[in-house]
């Protein structure tokens, strides 16, 4: 079962790799696509080839796909984009584990504060002058 999802979720992200503006959920609409061509070819007898069709229904200078005749919202649509949401559930549940000191570290508290503070006038010859 690991190997088949591994398969299919390959072949989804190839898919999707080859349409790089669209989702790869429009792939679905292929069938419409191809039968929006069909039509192109039969009831208008227009006589082009199917990489016209493409640059007439999806190039940016094209004024077919804003002033057709007919609808164009069944086909697949290359400028989706997607946002992804992950929600998980969090569960307000404490897990204590136990801690076992393996061996200590101090022997003795060694909180003991002491001043390393001593005024030299040598450090005094070495620091630039501030004006």
């Amino acid at each position: 079962m690991k190997q088949f999802t591994a398969i299919l979720l390959s072949f989804i992200i190839f898919v999707g790799s080859l349409f790089p503006k669209a989702d790869a959920l429009q792939l679905a609409k292929v069938g419409e696509l191809v039968k929006h061509y069909n039509q192109h070819k039969n009831s208008w007898n227009e006589n082009i080839s199917f990489l016209e069709f493409l640059a007439m229904h999806y190039s940016a200078t094209s004024k077919h796909f804003k002033t057709a005749k007919h609808s164009h919202s069944n086909l697949p649509n290359l400028n989706s984009h997607n946002t992804t949401t992950l929600c998980e559930p969090t569960f307000d549940k404490k897990i204590v584990l136990p801690f076992v000191a393996i061996f200590k570290v101090f022997s003795e508290p060694n909180f003991v504060w002491k001043n390393f503070y001593r005024f030299s006038i040598v450090q005094t010859l070495f620091n630039p002058p501030r004006f």
